[in-house]
């Protein structure tokens, strides 16, 4: 049951953190919209830093796991790569709120937070591993995998941060389906030997 209120909490953080922006939202706004009372927040939060916190381990994990499925595959590393994105995209074609919030709010002052820090510096060191087996498996030329996955990860928000933050659905939809291919197509025609 404690789980059930914490993703409770966390659920209805998301769509406040998403409407009102973290420094307009309260404790009060997201247990209102979580349905609890301000003291629940309390048994499983800090504050509000922690809540924000949350949100971005939650989704850290998400991909860790995504990460930890594609390892064990045997195909190329940029094919593991492209699945990376497609298992992203989805889970923020999904949730609209939370790309919002994993664009917006780290932009804001809260890379200073760990699970914000965790998720910025987590997510490009994962990508980097997946281009080191790619180098050393030959499929593409030799560079700094820390460079291009920090540049592969600026370009994922850039996608994200444009899709998200558009009015029509159907265009949302269809910027974060192609995304994948496009990224991937462009990283490789850049990497090709």
């Amino acid at each position: 049951m404690s789980v059930n209120k914490k993703e409770l909490i966390r659920t209805a953080a998301i769509e406040v953190i998403a409407t009102k922006g973290f420094y307009r939202s309260t404790t009060d706004s997201i247990a209102a919209a979580a349905g609890v009372s301000v003291g629940t927040i309390y048994n499983y939060f800090k504050n509000k830093d922690e809540i924000l916190e949350y949100i971005f381990q939650t989704e850290l994990a998400h991909r860790a796991a995504i990460f930890a499925e594609l390892k064990d595959l045997t195909v190329p590393s940029l094919e593991k790569l492209q699945l990376f994105l497609e298992a992203h995209f989805t889970e923020i074609k999904a949730n609209p709120l939370v790309g919002q919030i994993l664009v917006r709010e780290r932009q804001v002052g809260h890379d200073a937070l760990d699970g914000v820090r965790a998720f910025v510096e987590g997510i490009p060191q994962k990508i980097a591993s997946l281009l080191q087996l790619s180098i050393e498996a030959g499929e593409i030329k030799p560079c700094n995998p820390l460079i291009i996955s920090a540049a592969i990860f600026g370009a994922v928000e850039a996608v994200v941060r444009i899709a998200v933050f558009t009015v029509d659905p159907e265009e949302r939809n269809r910027l974060l389906d192609q995304a994948p291919v496009e990224l991937v197509n462009f990283i490789s025609s850049g990497l090709a030997k």
